[in-house]
């Protein structure tokens, strides 16, 4: 390939991870790099100051480390984002002695365990990052076919342009339009459940600690938001949280303060309530001839341990190393065995993590007279084990044997 020709890339997909993956591919520190061109089939993000996205993200280290070797970290942090320095999860009365395990940063040696970050705030640095390294952005086009050839792939968008690109991105999430066209298939698990989610002020303070409880039907977390409040993502039964997002505001707060087990005192407000399903999905292959599939277009977890985002941008960042990389080395980087690389590197780790929050989702579903007392004790056994709780949060801050480039640029 001829090394003076800048490949076109064309990424599908405008939430973090495709315009992240779009940033690493077209950095002007690169040597080498390509020409982008990002494609959405929603509306350019827009961030508000005086009020908070309800849709936020738990990034680890390594996530905030790949922003960062984008210059976009230090802008998020100083517009609005918050830390946590401690999780703690239980299960029952919060103030029973058994049946809770806390992990905290300072144990690990680290200032933190992540940040909670919004995800209009999130696009809309990135898009920022975009717009100064010259990466074309089109909003509102949706793929209308896609013909994969042995050197280009041909992408035609509802708008009647036409793209031929030597390697196109799918990160157009769990419903992935390229993955459709393409017919690459998938594994599909329905957890039947929902999410609820929404923001609220409480009587405590939620001193910079992520609080989650399980409970019979799910999960019910709180997040540390930058303002004081706290972000509550609730998974429990479908019908369930039907029930739960018709209640009147009042009664809706009196099932919310009951479930919490009132561990952050009275809930005096809360914001408009949003819902959405959950599964787990596992694409069979995460790469073709000239298409790659990263995020959730590849695969989608429990949010539980709020790990989706984060692996996504290792995603992102595992596959611009690896296709900049066949392009210093004047390799054609939409080749299949280029494309395998990737997936070597992704495929387990992500495999095991969906495995991992599935096992872990559905020991906490098991009912019986015995069980609840058996998975107390068996939290209080856990967070006696520093060493295993200092493993778990190495994990969960990202770190790995091989880390991609921008996944080990440190901040400062």
């Amino acid at each position: 390939m001829n090394k003076k020709t800048r490949p076109l890339v064309v990424v599908v997909g405008g939430g973090p991870v495709g315009l992240s993956v779009a940033a690493l591919l077209s950095s002007n520190s690169k040597l080498e790099k390509f020409d982008v061109h990002l494609v959405d089939s929603g509306s350019a993000p827009t961030w508000f100051r005086d009020s908070l996205d309800l849709r936020v993200y738990a990034l680890s280290r390594v996530s905030q480390n790949i922003l960062n070797s984008l210059g976009v970290w230090e802008s998020i942090t100083t517009c609005r984002s918050s830390p946590y320095e401690k999780m703690h999860v239980w299960q029952g009365k919060y103030d029973a002695r058994l049946g809770s395990v806390t992990f905290d940063s300072a144990e690990v040696g680290e200032p933190d365990l992540g940040h909670i970050v919004e995800d209009s705030l999130l696009r809309v640095e990135l898009i920022k990052n975009l717009e100064r390294a010259g990466v074309k952005i089109t909003f509102g086009a949706e793929l209308s076919s896609i013909d994969i050839r042995q050197r280009e792939a041909h992408v035609t968008l509802s708008t009647g342009e036409k793209l031929s690109a030597a390697i196109l991105i799918a990160a157009d999430g769990g419903s992935s339009t390229v993955r459709d066209l393409l017919e690459m298939p998938i594994t599909k698990v329905s957890y039947q459940q929902q999410a609820i989610v929404t923001h609220i002020e409480t009587e405590k303070s939620h001193g910079e600690t992520a609080w989650q409880r399980f409970l019979p039907d799910g999960p019910l977390a709180f997040l540390p938001l930058a303002d004081g409040r706290s972000s509550v993502v609730w998974s429990t039964k479908s019908n369930h949280a039907k029930t739960l997002c018709e209640l009147r505001d009042s009664e809706f707060r009196a099932k919310l303060q009951s479930a919490s087990g009132n561990v952050l005192g009275k809930i005096s407000s809360f914001t408009k309530r949003a819902s959405f399903p959950l599964q787990a999905s596992h694409a069979h292959q995460y790469c073709g001839n000239r298409v790659v599939l990263v995020g959730d277009a590849a695969h989608k977890i429990h949010p539980l341990a709020g790990q989706g985002m984060n692996l996504g941008l290792m995603d992102a960042a595992v596959v611009a190393d690896v296709l900049l990389e066949a392009l210093h080395k004047g390799e054609d980087p939409g080749d299949l065995r280029v494309l395998r690389r990737y997936e070597r590197q992704r495929k387990g780790d992500n495999l095991k993590m969906l495995l991992a929050l599935d096992v872990l989702h559905r020991l906490f579903g098991v009912s019986g007279n015995l069980m609840p007392p058996l998975r107390s004790i068996g939290l209080s056994a856990f967070d006696a084990m520093p060493f295993v709780k200092s493993k778990i949060m190495r994990r969960a801050l990202g770190y790995r044997n091989q880390l991609p480039g921008a996944a080990i640029n440190p901040i400062v």
